[in-house]
């Protein structure tokens, strides 16, 4: 397809890049906007209850999954209608059996995590969403297939502002985790139903298991992958909640969240990058300039406001949330260096998937995951602050592996596009913690403001003739001149 029509399917990728991420940035700061009052209305245990469920939930769904959407996102010729439909039959029977698993081990899973006989209802509630998720599945693949991404956004922007608007309403009346787990379903009913708008046609159930054989045979390792970085990314719903309780998995999420701001549109857009990578083979140097621009811009983006929020912690949390969650703040600066991984690891972990090394990107994600667990469970006994900087440790090590190796399959380095917005992240946090040690030390804004002023100034010193053409260049391809 690339060597038919090159630059237009460039100039598409990039328009349609370019309208997702604006969209799931405004998505996030909608999402961003009513947690602030979701904060004020529950407390941390309720949150931490609702993250217990989740992550049965999002367990159950990655194993009732196996892998079959990035099987057929990667297929080079056109799905058939007998994949699509033994696609759907297998992830609605499996969807089955995970609700069904869940509504009879929800006794179990309260007592083990010190759940209330009316907080364990949430996890029943939760339940129907194992049959929600297959039935999205395949309108999602044919309108990611067709590079339609900024039609997606607009889906899940929709959907995301009805469940935040429920979630608000269930709150002021219920209260409880309850108005977080009745407003995810809603918003989730509410998804597939424009989907469908979006992409006409339910397939009818039918059972092939010749075709099921050859979807899985790729699709398992790709889901693999999946199930242990959920494990990676679950430690304080399995560690904290089992050993201490709902309330300190609600703090150490709120630290986390907090600082996923910056990250959370970069890996909405590893659904993006995954189709436009399998595309190129590993040596065109349009592949280069994709990975190279993608991470480069999360960056050059996401640096800036991760210093910010971090050096800021102390006077945003209480001004923009509530000051009940200050015991959240160590959390944050121990989780920062985990985030600022994260900008680059998604996409890299994209690049190894699209690009048929499934295997290699499930062995790096279970040593992430192996040492990851490792440093928790030693350091458990300092509670979320020590679980947070066990995560920033083991992330900053494989990101270094990580981009190593996408410079060598490349056939050109990444480190030289990293290099100005990592020097200029190090010099804002070296005159944010100087400032601290000033009488402005207790002023939570300045030294927002300084963190923030210290990174672009530096930035700019670097390279700001590449950072001034970056911009333009977005911004002509946000108006379609790209």
């Amino acid at each position: 397809m690339t060597a038919a029509h090159p630059q237009t399917v460039l100039q598409r990728i990039a328009r349609e890049t370019t309208s997702f991420g604006a969209l799931q940035v405004l998505s996030s700061v909608l999402v961003w906007g009513t947690t602030l009052v979701l904060a004020r209305l529950l407390d941390a245990r309720a949150f931490g209850v609702y993250a217990i469920g989740g992550f049965f939930l999002g367990l159950g769904a990655l194993l009732g999954d196996g892998g079959l959407g990035a099987t057929l996102l990667r297929k080079k010729e056109a799905v058939t209608d007998d994949e699509y439909r033994v696609t759907v039959t297998f992830l609605l029977a499996l969807g089955l059996v995970m609700g069904t698993c869940l509504v009879i081990a929800t006794p179990a899973i309260a007592t083990r995590y010190h759940l209330q006989p009316d907080e364990a209802g949430v996890l029943r509630l939760l339940a129907p969403l194992f049959l929600v998720g297959p039935l999205r599945a395949v309108p999602y693949i044919r309108l990611e297939r067709e590079l339609r991404f900024g039609l997606i956004a607009r889906i899940e922007l929709l959907a995301t502002l009805l469940r935040q608007l429920v979630a608000i309403a269930l709150a002021w009346r219920l209260g409880g985790a309850w108005a977080l787990a009745g407003a995810q379903l809603v918003g989730a009913l509410a998804q597939v139903g424009l989907a469908y708008l979006a992409s006409p046609g339910l397939p009818r159930p039918a059972w092939r298991p010749g075709v099921l054989r050859g979807l899985l045979g790729y699709g398992v390792r790709v889901q693999a992958l999946g199930v242990v970085a959920f494990f990676k990314d679950n430690i304080s719903a399995l560690l904290l909640g089992a050993l201490v309780g709902p309330r300190a998995v609600g703090v150490f999420d709120f630290g986390l969240k907090y600082a996923q701001l910056p990250v959370t549109a970069v890996n909405a857009l590893a659904r993006v990058q995954f189709p436009v990578y399998a595309r190129f083979e590993a040596k065109d140097p349009a592949l280069h300039a994709a990975v190279t621009a993608a991470t480069r811009t999360a960056l050059v983006a996401g640096l800036a406001i991760l210093v910010t929020l971090t050096a800021g912690a102390r006077a945003i949390i209480p001004f923009v949330y509530n000051a009940r969650w200050l015991e959240s703040v160590p959390v944050v600066w121990g989780i920062s260096a985990n985030m600022a991984g994260g900008l680059v690891a998604g996409p890299l972990f994209s690049l190894l998937q699209a690009q048929g090394r499934a295997g290699t990107a499930l062995a790096a994600f279970c040593a992430w995951t192996a040492v990851t667990w490792g440093l928790a469970l030693a350091l458990h006994d300092g509670g979320p602050p020590a679980i947070a900087w066990s995560y920033s440790a083991a992330t900053v090590a494989m990101v270094v592996w990580l981009v190593a190796w996408a410079g060598r399959h490349l056939g050109r380095p990444l480190w030289p596009a990293y290099v100005g917005p990592l020097l200029a992240a190090a010099t804002s946090c070296a005159a944010a913690y100087a400032t601290a040690r000033t009488r402005w030390g207790g002023n939570g804004w300045a030294l927002a403001g300084v963190a923030l002023g210290a990174y672009v100034a530096a930035l700019l010193a670097i390279e700001g003739r590449r950072v001034r053409d970056e911009v333009r260049a977005l911004v002509a391809a946000a108006l379609g001149r790209g």
